[in-house]
């Protein structure tokens, strides 16, 4: 049994405190480095949108056109031109990804793979990376970009390579890389409707001939985007806000190691993806008056969360010969802010009947990693290149404590007919006041693996890779209890006791105690490459990835649960190609995947837990994709460059029996260890939830010179959607109808200054669709994408 939640760090103060020396030194970074050295000169911009981009897609750098995986891979620069700003932005440019919400937390869907479990006991199914380190999941979006070198959206399973939890596939974000002479740093400041302000500053410094660093901040705020009314009087509402501060150390260990540190701080408050709108009230809500979808929510509780979390990495890079070896550290820890914490109002009226509460959601994850990887100078290399490792991970994530108010007599009598009979006793002579309910539950995780793969040149033209990796995990869950709160003590008489670690108030009622999961997997790929020419590349490929078992741990009501490994296989032809005199990148690829035991979920107060994650039997997904990038005239209008990408994927249950939902007509509860005793339902046939069978996007640049004047960039795009489910029951209440968003920018980018002077606008036709729409016990309940924002943005480059 794994006991052990909380672990601290096995080193990391010293970095840390000299982190934080840096952040504080950080004004002289760049006086220091004008001593050495001038600034190397800016080289002419072209059009921004075309690029070469080196990726680490297979561990090792290569370009994006000889890799044999479907991917956008997209440099700083061209991130910049599309207006890119956070990964959620990312779908607007990448066919078959999809970014939907959940209660405040994030769920992403890469070709109809992905999981509707969102809680801190599930890890999603794309895996994202930053310089190499897996980033843990927390609640929250935690989804800014700053100044980066280039991101990679790895489509199709990643198991073999990136591990765990990559179903989907993967996105790994790379940083600026650090100067080896002089320095650079550059400002940004925008401002936009909704009183949004942003604020970006970087710098980095070759400080010594071995010694460079780079710091980062941003700081990001802005006002709601609806409101919030109780009975026709608007409420005060909180700011969306988010800063963070990076710092990045690297030293030159004589001519073959290379040591680099990382330390990054964050802190945020999401208000936004918490205050929702009962459209269509149901089930406990049934006759109440429904909210017409106009950003104007009647919440009772004023929904947010504020999280704040740390990262500390350590790479260590040695070029050992005729092998390179490479580790990976990486603490992470993360955490709602104690004196703040999260809040809900899970039936979305201006009622007071439930919600939910907490002020302890702690998630920590330390990992390390050990390569080695072939050279120029391995045996062999003319033919053969490889890469293995050993990767070791220990983490955990729950809830210390989490509070659930029950008000009214409709809802506490549903409470009174779920629990056992002793609560029941306590419970029934204060039915129609407030009662608190509390639980806890954290899930531990230690985890082994071992990697390898390699590519072998079979001829001049064709290449052969074969990969495999072997995954040991055990879990354990810790802290599983459900309490009574005193009905005498309230959060807002006693805020207090509910922010602390004291339960001495509370009326326990039960402790869970289950047996540790332990699982094997296996996660192979195979591909083969023919390189027709020197421009044209077609592929095909065979890969495997998993999600590995958990408990549910969101249980009030009944004991938790064990939710299976879910395991994605996929099979993928390809084909890349430069045409033209390489004024045409046109690339596209078929694939299938098939998804044993996906995981989806359901909240509800009738279904014998809260929030409980469940496994349908299967699902399978096809589809094809296409994109482009096009200099239609090059020699008459070299500055003009045509960006398009569109997807097809069709993806359904093909087993999916006694599965649990909401009638979308009364709102009752069905489904295996309902209070309602109503069957669960054949899902089989249904579509993949959070999946359009249809995406495409376009954008169009034009850069033009005007010699002394400057230069100016007109940017125009376009993204399109069709229409989705947003639940795996397929209640046609949770439907999100197509969309499309339009979005423009035109700057003005004066060199000799290193200025640059954008005005943008997204979303340009307001139009409102859903990030998150959700079934409960209270009816169906909305949230929306950003409306149309504009604004000016200035950039400093120096």
């Amino acid at each position: 049994m794994i006991t052990a939640f909380k672990r601290p760090s096995r080193f990391g103060a010293i970095f840390k405190t000299s982190a934080r020396i840096l952040v504080v030194s950080s004004p002289f970074l760049a006086i220091s480095a004008q001593a050495q050295d001038d600034a190397p000169a800016t080289k002419k911009r072209s059009n921004r949108l075309l690029e070469e981009v080196v990726v680490t897609a297979q561990k090792r750098e290569e370009n994006s056109q000889d890799v044999p995986i479907t991917m956008a891979a997209i440099g700083g620069e061209k991130l910049e031109a599309f207006g890119i700003e956070d990964t959620a932005d990312l779908q607007k440019i990448t066919p078959g990804l999809t970014f939907t919400e959940q209660y405040g937390y994030t769920l992403i869907y890469l070709r109809g793979v992905g999981s509707e479990a969102f809680l801190p006991n599930a890890e999603p199914s794309v895996a994202t990376y930053i310089d190499n380190i897996n980033i843990a999941g927390s609640h929250g979006k935690q989804d800014a970009i700053g100044p980066v070198e280039r991101i990679e959206v790895l489509k199709g399973p990643q198991g073999t390579l990136f591990g765990r939890s990559a179903t989907g596939g993967a996105i790994s974000i790379i940083s600026k890389t650090l100067p080896t002479e002089g320095y650079t740093a550059e400002l940004t400041y925008n401002k936009g409707n909704y009183e949004a302000e942003h604020i970006l500053f970087y710098a980095d410094a070759a400080l010594t001939e071995d010694f460079a660093a780079s710091i980062s901040y941003y700081d990001d705020e802005r006002e709601p985007y609806g409101k919030n009314t109780l009975f026709g009087v608007e409420t005060e509402a909180l700011n969306d806000y988010s800063k963070s501060i990076r710092v990045k150390l690297r030293y030159f260990l004589g001519d073959s190691i290379t040591l680099t540190g990382i330390y990054q701080e964050s802190e945020q408050v999401i208000a936004e993806s918490l205050r929702n709108e009962n459209i269509r009230p149901l089930g406990l809500a049934l006759g109440s008056a429904p909210d017409e979808p106009d950003r104007i929510s009647k919440n009772n509780v004023t929904g947010f969360v504020s999280s704040e979390s740390d990262l500390l990495g350590f790479i260590a890079e040695w070029a050992a010969g005729p092998v390179d070896l490479k580790f990976v550290y990486s603490d992470q820890k993360s955490n709602v802010q104690n004196d703040l914490g999260a809040h809900t109002d899970y039936d979305g009226t201006e009622f007071e009947r439930t919600s939910f509460h907490t002020y302890d959601e702690p998630t920590f994850q330390e990992t390390f990693e050990l390569q080695i990887s072939s050279n120029e100078d391995t045996w062999h290399s003319d033919k053969l290149t490889w890469v293995a490792g050993l990767y070791h991970l220990e983490a955990g994530g729950g809830f210390d404590r989490i509070f659930f108010d029950v008000s009214g007599e409709t809802a506490v009598g549903s409470i009174l007919d779920a629990v056992p009979d002793p609560i029941a006793n306590i419970l029934s002579p204060i039915v129609g006041t407030r009662v608190t309910l509390e639980s806890g539950g954290n899930i531990t995780i230690e985890s082994d693996s071992v990697y390898a793969q390699g590519d072998y040149r079979l001829t001049d033209t064709v290449t052969a890779t074969v990969g495999v990796r072997y995954q040991e995990e055990t879990r354990g869950l810790v802290r599983n209890y459900l309490d009574v709160v005193n009905p005498m003590l309230t959060r807002e008489s006693n805020p207090e006791y509910f922010q602390s670690d004291d339960r001495s108030q509370n009326i326990s009622v039960a402790t869970f105690t289950v047996p540790d999961l332990s699982d094997e997997s296996v996660a192979p790929r195979f591909a083969l490459q023919w390189f027709a020419s020197d421009s044209v590349q077609i592929f095909a490929s065979a890969s495997r990835a998993f999600k590995s078992q958990t408990y549910n741990i969101l249980n009030f009501f009944s004991a938790p649960d064990a939710v299976d490994k879910s395991t994605t296989t996929a099979l993928e032809l390809g084909f890349k190609s430069d045409l033209f005199d390489d004024t045409l990148r046109f690339n596209g690829a078929i694939f299938q995947s098939i998804t044993e035991n996906p995981i989806t979920s359901v909240v509800s107060l009738t279904s014998g837990g809260v929030v409980r994650f469940f496994n349908a039997g299967e699902s399978k997904t096809e589809g094809v994709e296409l994109e482009a990038l096009w200099q239609p005239m090059p020699n008459l209008n070299p500055g003009l460059a045509i960006n398009s990408g569109a997807s097809y994927i069709d993806a359904v249950y093909t087993d999916y029996k006694n599965g649990s939902g909401f009638d979308e007509n009364t709102g009752l509860f069905y489904g295996p260890g309902g209070l309602t005793q109503l069957p669960g339902r054949d899902f089989t046939g249904n579509r993949v939830a959070r999946t359009p069978r249809f995406s495409s996007n376009v954008a169009i640049n034009q850069f033009l010179q005007f010699g002394a004047f400057g230069d100016i960039e007109i940017g125009l795009d376009y993204a399109y959607k069709s229409d989705f489910y947003l639940t795996s029951s397929g209640n046609p209440n949770a439907l999100q109808p197509q969309y499309e968003l339009w979005g423009g920018r035109i700057s003005w980018i004066y060199e000799p200054l290193g200025l640059t002077l954008t005005g943008y606008v997204s979303n340009a036709k307001d139009e409102l669709y859903f990030v998150q729409l959700l079934e409960n016990d209270y009816g169906i309940q909305a949230n929306y994408g950003s409306p149309k924002l504009y604004g000016a943005k200035l950039k400093l480059e120096f």
